[in-house]
């Protein structure tokens, strides 16, 4: 069965007057946060709507036992906001509709590569922070969704398709960004995210679509991790990202180190390299030749233009909408771009200048 995680980064007063004040609606009734811990983004919102009814679910026991003797009036639940059981339980308490649902859900994954999200006899796949905001939205059908979301749950591929869903049934807008340092013992960008029920769904797209007209270079993705690089007399030069700024200032082939070759992530001839993993240096995104196969390592992207014009005009491109770039670059933790989401920009980029 799939469950939360244990984790316990409140929020902080400051945010939680920020997520009741992006609340817009007119006659608030109700107020659920399905992950409340100790009630901050609750009690916010009383404050700013006195009248609010206010319903909480929790895992940690001690949390909902202190809420229940400070806040007798509210409605709480002790369980897993993950569980059918527990939305039972909720069900049977809370008589009312909910208008709101205020959430700062666990950002933790652990070693996890994502969780199965049940839904409507579907399964997609999607971080815990996905997980909860789905499980919120099918449970108790809220009209408006204020939530506090790792920056990962609205950029990275993990959670496509739980965008897709947000997106099929809410009209989502990021509001805000908080800094890493928000949290206290945690370091984690995160975003303000507010969700509006529309009336009408609009269809989900495939998870798999893709945005934009094919770009006129190809996107190579590096495939040989630094750690797992050895050391070949004969074999090809290895290309990390802190390499890039020596090798676009004119540094020989021959100062990089030979390894043996992966199969992914092998280019040559005229390229722009970027690093996947840390927003590059503006000064450092150039066209680059090399007369040889090289082996990108895996925080490397490279792309591949069929000659020397090309590679240079998408470098100056590149260089003149530097700003848009380095926006591509998101996460929670370290900032890296995806190959869709650096292919959609690149696309959209030509299509308006022509090039």
């Amino acid at each position: 069965m799939l469950t939360s995680d244990s984790d316990a980064y409140y929020s902080p007063g400051h945010v939680a007057d920020v997520v009741a004040q992006t609340v817009g609606h007119a006659r608030l009734k109700s107020v659920l946060d399905s992950h409340c811990g100790r009630g901050a983004l609750l009690d916010a919102v009383e404050r700013f709507f006195p009248n609010v009814h206010c319903a909480g679910i929790d895992l940690d026991g001690s949390a909902i036992s202190h809420l229940r003797k400070a806040r007798p009036h509210w409605t709480l639940v002790r369980g897993d906001s993950l569980s059918w059981a527990t939305w039972e339980r909720v069900r049977s308490k809370l008589k009312e509709s909910v208008d709101v649902a205020v959430l700062n859900p666990p950002f933790s994954m652990g070693q996890a590569k994502g969780v199965d999200i049940e839904l409507d006899g579907r399964t997609i796949r999607g971080s815990l922070a996905m997980a909860h905001v789905i499980a919120t939205i099918h449970h108790s059908r809220p009209k408006q969704i204020v939530a506090v979301l790792p920056e990962s749950t609205m950029f990275a591929d993990m959670d496509r398709q739980g965008r897709a869903e947000l997106h099929s049934l809410y009209d989502v807008d990021v509001v805000s960004q908080f800094k890493s340092s928000t949290f206290r013992g945690a370091r984690a960008n995160s975003l303000l995210v507010a969700m509006t029920k529309r009336s009408r769904q609009r269809s989900r797209k495939p998870a798999d679509q893709t945005k934009g007209s094919v770009v006129e270079g190809t996107i190579v993705r590096g495939g040989l991790a630094c750690f797992e690089a050895v050391l070949a007399r004969g074999g090809l030069p290895f290309i990390h990202s802190t390499d890039i700024k020596d090798l676009v200032r004119g540094a020989p082939i021959s100062s990089l180190r030979k390894v043996r070759p992966f199969t992914r992530g092998i280019v040559a001839g005229h390229v722009i390299l970027l690093p996947r993993v840390g927003i590059p240096k503006k000064e450092n995104i150039s066209a680059w030749y090399v007369d040889t196969d090289v082996q990108l390592s895996d925080c490397v992207l490279a792309l591949q233009y069929p000659g020397a014009t090309e590679a240079r005009a998408r470098a100056e491109t590149i260089q003149r909408d530097y700003e848009a770039l380095a926006g591509l670059y998101r996460g929670t933790g370290a900032r890296y771009v995806t190959v869709e989401r650096l292919k959609d920009w690149l696309s959209a980029t030509r299509q308006t200048d022509g090039s």
